[in-house]
């Protein structure tokens, strides 16, 4: 909603503020007064005595008025501001004692954290962006739980998310905190995709990651609350030393690529959608495959319930897979770095819709290619659409059209110009140029992996080429 939606109906204008018409306009364009002061046919000292007591009489009716229309706006509560405080107040941004239609320091402070969270800018006001986020959050709640989807946090909301806790051995108090929306499988936080990197808020990957874990039996299902910290990172490692790559704690793209593939085998023995993100559904599925097997059913394909199903945990350092390829040395130049990052990426899969390591679930190759520059130390943003790539180099002297002078590291673009999906349709990024011109590149969703092709760049449709 706008700044001023947030005052109350019905509540009184200040006294001396807005309550006089202009003076009209003289043909010149300069106003008239409408009538003379009295003091003015004044003469003399009474004069300026009685200008000066207008202007004392003026000055209070301004602070009269400055002082009413800072008075509490709470006078009259508004049905708006009363419908945002009920959508805060049932994420658990704001006490449920606050919940009284009228806009003040703590609902604005409540807006503020849920913006923070979700990436959006931090003004305190529930604008349409705003707004728009935080009943697609409470859709989503209301969807889980189980009750009408309106995106309104009112009392059948808070009953069903009573009832779902009370199932799911939650807190029970009706409002969808991180807990409770850890467990719906809710992201709380939505940045857009990426990395948690130890934010201190919620993040939709960190939550993915302890849902893998937990799902596995790395991390205690109470760990489940989309905030990287030391539990989380610690069963990372541990998770990282059974599959036999870098034990650093961090969920990169490596450790993402090998987690999902462990969660898919787990998905296809106890009958779940092989997707790769273990959530609510997996876990009900693997807590019908214990029961049915004997085995304690808490949904955690934990060691004794992956030996049941045949499967290894402790995985083969030799497993072929994209997990086994650790990241490269920071070392070299930024080309030799942009090749080596690349190739340690070789064979890394997309899961589920375009879900990939290196941002969020969309076509990937752009994602992929600045990902690889990012890790090399060039400072490109992310890019989901190969043409804002090139239009990104154009802007700042680093993109040429064709593929002359095309070097190792370079990323080259297909299609016929970046105005569009339809015409900028594919990036690869250079390893190797060879002596006859033909151009070995790594691209990422080729075939849905990271993929190393030979081309021969006269016929292979490039329309143009950036450098880092």
């Amino acid at each position: 909603m706008r700044a001023n939606a947030m005052r109350p109906r019905g509540t009184r204008r200040a006294p001396g503020r807005g309550t006089h018409r202009s003076a009209p306009s003289a043909p010149d364009g300069t106003r008239h007064t409408a009538a003379r002061h009295p003091a003015e046919a004044v003469p003399g000292p009474a004069r300026q005595r009685a200008r000066g007591g207008s202007a004392l009489l003026a000055l209070l009716l301004l602070l009269t008025g400055l002082v009413a229309a800072s008075a509490p706006a709470a006078a009259a509560p508004s049905s708006t501001v009363l419908h945002v405080q009920m959508n805060l107040a049932g994420l658990g941004y704001l006490p449920v004692n606050g919940v009284d239609g009228v806009a003040g320091p703590v609902t604005a402070a409540a807006v503020r954290a849920f913006q923070t969270e979700n990436c959006l800018p931090a003004d305190g006001i529930a604008g349409p962006r705003t707004g728009s986020a935080l009943t697609g959050k409470v859709t989503a709640v209301q969807r889980a739980a189980g009750a009408a989807a309106d995106g309104l946090y009112g009392g059948g909301t808070r009953s069903a998310v009573l009832a779902y806790q009370r199932a799911h051995g939650l807190l029970e108090d009706g409002i969808a905190g991180p807990r409770t929306m850890a467990a719906m499988g809710i992201g709380r936080g939505d940045c857009g995709g990426g990395g948690g990197g130890g934010l201190p808020y919620p993040s939709s990957h960190a939550l993915q990651v302890q849902w893998n874990l937990a799902g596995m039996g790395y991390l205690p299902w109470s760990g489940v609350d989309g905030i990287s910290g030391p539990q989380t990172r610690e069963s990372l490692r541990a998770f990282q030393r059974d599959a036999c790559i870098a034990v650093d704690g961090v969920a990169g793209p490596v450790t993402d690529s090998r987690m999902a593939r462990q969660v898919r085998r787990v998905q296809q023995k106890a009958g779940a959608a092989a997707d790769g993100a273990y959530g609510p559904d997996t876990r009900s599925a693997v807590e019908r495959y214990q029961r049915a097997n004997g085995l304690a059913a808490d949904g955690s394909a934990g060691p004794a319930t992956m030996r049941a199903m045949g499967i290894d945990r402790t995985m083969s350092c030799g497993d072929g897979g994209s997990g086994a390829n650790p990241l490269p040395p920071a070392a070299g130049s930024t080309r030799e770095r942009i090749v080596d990052t690349a190739r340690s990426q070789l064979g890394v899969r997309e899961w589920g819709a375009n879900c990939n390591p290196y941002g969020w679930c969309d076509a990937w190759c752009a994602m992929f290619g600045t990902w690889v520059w990012q890790k090399a130390g060039v400072d490109v943003p992310t890019y989901a659409f190969t043409g804002a790539w090139f239009n990104w180099g154009l802007g700042n002297g680093h993109s040429s059209w064709g593929y002359d002078g095309v070097r190792a590291g370079d990323a080259v673009l297909y299609g016929s110009g970046p105005s569009s999906v339809s015409t900028s349709t594919h990036v690869d990024l250079v390893e190797k140029v060879h002596a006859d011109g033909t151009l070995t590149v790594i691209g990422g969703n080729v075939r849905d992996a990271v993929t190393r092709r030979t081309i021969d760049p006269a016929t292979a449709g490039i329309y143009g080429h950036v450098r880092p």
